[in-house]
């Protein structure tokens, strides 16, 4: 019998063939394009490699993961590796530092000019923005990849694999929340998207606003590869030149005994364009146990033949040595947990791939990511004479052309965490400056959320009132329709207001800007809205005639108020209806007789907008109080005495027709003036006033933004707590947002307000946390249990300008610090303090 040796295909074990290298598309490297080993794209997002593999790939969402407790991770290390355990295929998951140009980076990041007179402050906030990320990571942006490679008969084949294993593992992820906090969501990469990645990072150093398009490329009839490939690259044995940048790829040689679950996110920050990839396999459990068993008969075959050798030399009593013997020990041990312990196995290898500008730098990043791996016990190793084969492994391609594995178990694997930190990147979000943590620019959208409301805390010289202000100022300038309203109970806000051309209304009689509280809109409203707009000002005048009373109104005298309100509005229905040449009958409801009785034949003057026929028509306390009158009863005579002076008397600054411009998309209510006599009226008024304007803005799907600051003083006045407390729970029906601004949670805590804040807290998703004492922040953690307790480090006595914001279930520390010398700077700090650096 003859045996071909030279040619005879060696059998292999399962183990084996998972430390295989994958066949590349070109052994040799002729062109730029042989550089590549997928062989067809699909629109799905699916790449076609050799050897019949197929893969596809996500982007993760970052979770917070090193802002818990250490507990936390423990259940969040626990968690993950039941992810991993819970993949049924080969999986790489990388992350990845990547440049974006500046054109793309304006595009994502800047707040977009509009074309009107704002344009300039939108360029100063720019400004801001681009020094604040040009300290951090400008043009880098630092996301996660997970890409899944399965074996298939076809891309048809393939598709139906990849569709029956993503619900699985995306619910994993999403699992990974702890305690109302957000898990990773997963979501599948289009091909233009994969395709684009790929293609920017080939295309680092040239200048290029090239979008991929597959159902372009496919129209013209363009090679994919062709379209990938770089302008130049050429590889040496320790590293690759591509368009004239530096690369290198360097994988983790060998591991510490104890693993540290920061070692991947610390390779990560280094400041260049780069790829931190694990790649895994998913071992058979069966071969790996083959695999031990073969290595334990193997020491076990040296052992004995240890053992003859001391007795060849007469020495009987001599064991083998020690090393050999400890070596059985444990891969008995290993052998009895894979009987006894549920648990998967990889074959991993992790690659390092970064990008420089000059060979120089390349040697410099080269020595920080050693640095690095020597702190972790970790040893960092060139992919010698492989440099292609470890750069398209380190890619999401889903290949592994290059591998150095070590055997993980999934629990192990996990302590490779790729999460740190949540991330807000909302698209034409606000700016909240930048992650502590990741030091990634946060942009956040209230709209976004399912309760818009928010609250602003923060103890004095937190930097609270500049904060505020910098958001009004970024809302005003990103949402160009949207309308800002201010309640400003101590004249702060004035000098921004101004600035901005904003209007500034008093509530002092020295100014005489007048607010109607009785102003209505009857545009479009039939006789079931007029039911209701009656139903909510009698309410208002309810509460109004109560805080002049300084009592609770019994029921026989809100029947009458009720009554009253009743008469007055549909009087005033009736007669803004015949105003407008519009008949009465135009609803599906029945309009009562008095409405219908013979009304003296009157006609517009001049011609009038709606607005100002509001102003000019709409009913004012004077009504009400002739209604009481005319209604020739004691009590009603003597509710009519309650609001005399706020009719007749020295208090008549409500009873006047509205004379002040609510349009204005700025507009601040200065009530520092008020007199104490005057106070709770006015802010019981005020916010009627708001309410409805409210109203009318949502009538034209105007968002509106309410700030409240000294929220606590609000608050601690019955009559107008409980108008907010309502206006908080409806607002979002009313596309408004509603902010409290106050200092210390000791404020809103006392016992007459705990009841309200509860109402409050559990209608409020967006929480700005700034510097707080020890005694609030502790009240903090008991309302805000999602929030870890670790992360309350970031607000415990923190810098001016620095904190904590909570939008939904993400939570991340901002550093909104910004330098004195920018023009937004200047606006906001108007009381000479600030956190300017």
């Amino acid at each position: 019998m003859r045996f071909l040796g030279g040619n005879m295909a060696v059998i292999k074990t399962k183990y084996e063939q998972t430390k295989m290298y994958d066949t590349p598309v070109c052994a040799e490297v002729n062109s730029v394009q042989d550089i590549f080993s997928v062989e067809a794209i699909e629109e799905s997002g699916i790449f076609t490699l050799p050897g019949g593999k197929y893969s596809k790939t996500y982007m993760l969402s970052d979770i917070n993961f090193a802002g818990v407790t250490d507990e936390e991770q423990k259940s969040i290390i626990v968690s993950f590796s039941k992810v991993l355990k819970g993949i049924p295929c080969r999986f790489s998951y990388s992350i990845a530092n990547e440049h974006v140009d500046e054109k793309s980076f304006h595009e994502k990041v800047l707040y977009k000019k509009r074309g009107d007179a704002d344009d300039r402050l939108r360029d100063s906030y720019n400004q801001v923005i681009r020094e604040k990320l040009s300290d951090a990571k400008q043009g880098l942006y630092q996301t996660i990849y997970l890409t899944l490679t399965i074996s298939a008969d076809g891309v048809k084949d393939a598709k139906a694999t990849f569709m029956s294993i993503e619900g699985a593992i995306r619910s994993a992820f999403i699992g990974l929340g702890l305690n109302g906090m957000q898990g990773s969501s997963m979501k599948s990469l289009s091909i233009d998207e994969r395709m684009q990645l790929i293609y920017n990072f080939m295309h680092t150093g040239l200048e290029s606003g090239y979008r991929f398009s597959f159902q372009k490329a496919v129209s013209m009839g363009q090679d994919f590869i062709n379209i990938l490939s770089p302008a130049a690259i050429e590889f040496d044995n320790e590293s690759f030149v591509l368009n004239g940048s530096y690369g290198k790829v360097m994988y983790i040689e060998d591991y510490p005994k104890a693993l540290e679950s920061d070692i991947i996110t610390s390779l990560s920050k280094i400041n260049c364009t780069s790829y931190v990839t694990v790649n895994n396999e998913l071992l058979d459990i069966s071969g790996f146990k083959q695999e031990i068993s073969r290595k334990y008969m193997a020491v076990g075959m040296k052992i004995e033949g240890e053992k003859q050798r001391n007795r060849n030399n007469n020495d009987y009593l001599a064991d083998a040595s020690q090393k050999l013997l400890n070596e059985k020990e444990k891969l008995d041990q290993f052998m009895k947990e894979l009987d006894s312990l549920d648990d998967h196995y990889f074959n991993t290898t992790i690659l390092v791939l970064f990008l420089a500008d000059s060979k120089e730098e390349l040697v410099q990043i080269e020595d920080k990511l050693k640095n690095i791996a020597s702190l972790k016990s970790l040893t960092l190793k060139s992919c010698f004479a492989m440099q292609k084969e470890a750069l398209n492994s380190a890619l999401i391609y889903g290949i592994q052309e290059f591998k150095r594995v070590v055997n993980l178990s999934s629990s192990c694997l996990a302590m490779f965490m790729p999460f740190k930190t949540q991330e807000l990147n909302d698209e034409n979000g606000v700016y909240y400056g930048i992650n502590q943590l990741s030091q990634n620019a946060i942009f956040a959208d209230k709209k976004k959320l399912k309760n818009h409301n928010g609250m602003i805390l923060g103890q004095s010289g937190s930097g609270k009132s500049v904060f505020s202000k910098s958001e009004m100022i970024s809302v005003y300038l990103n949402n160009p329709t949207d309308q800002i309203l201010i309640v400003d109970p101590q004249s702060e806000y004035g000098p921004v207001v101004m600035r901005m051309h904003g209007t500034v209304i008093c509530f002092d009689s020295k100014k005489e800007f007048y607010l109607n509280p009785m102003d209505v809109d009857f545009d479009g409203v039939d006789y079931a809205g007029l039911r209701e707009i009656i139903s909510e000002k009698a309410d208002f005048i309810l509460t109004l005639i109560s805080s002049l009373l300084k009592r609770d109104m019994e029921a026989e005298e809100q029947g009458v108020v009720d009554r009253v309100i009743d008469k007055v509005y549909s009087a005033n229905y009736s007669m803004r209806k015949r105003l407008n040449g519009e008949t009465e009958n135009a609803s599906e409801y029945e309009v009562p007789e008095f409405m219908k009785e013979e009304i003296t034949e009157v006609s517009l003057s001049e011609d009038l907008s709606k607005e100002e026929q509001v102003r000019a028509y709409s009913p004012t306390l004077q009504d009400v109080y002739q209604g009481l009158l005319d209604e020739g009863t004691d009590l009603a005579d003597h509710l009519a005495a309650a609001m005399e002076i706020f009719v007749n008397g020295s208090l008549n600054l409500f009873n006047h027709r509205t004379n002040v411009d609510l349009s204005n998309r700025l507009i601040a209510f200065d009530i520092a003036g008020l007199k104490d006599n005057l106070r709770i009226t006015s802010m019981l008024i005020m916010m009627e006033t708001l309410r409805g304007k409210i109203k009318v803005n949502a009538k034209v799907g105007r968002w509106t933004h309410l700030y409240i600051d000294e929220f606590h003083e609000l608050l601690a006045v019955d009559q107008v707590a409980n108008f907010i407390l309502k206006l908080w729970k409806e607002i979002r029906k009313m596309s408004g947002i509603l902010n409290g601004i106050t200092q210390n949670m000791s404020d809103l805590l006392n016992d007459e307000n705990a009841g309200k804040l509860s109402a409050i807290l559990s209608n409020t998703e967006y929480f700005a946390l700034l510097s707080q004492s020890s005694v609030d922040k502790k009240k903090l953690m008991e309302f805000l249990p999602s929030i870890s307790p670790a992360m309350f480090n970031f607000v415990d006595n923190a810098e001016s300008g620095t904190g904590l914001l909570k939008m939904g279930s993400v939570t991340v520390p901002f550093d909104m610090r910004m330098s004195k010398e920018s023009e937004i700077y200047e606006i906001v700090n108007t009381d000479g303090g600030g956190y300017g650096v």
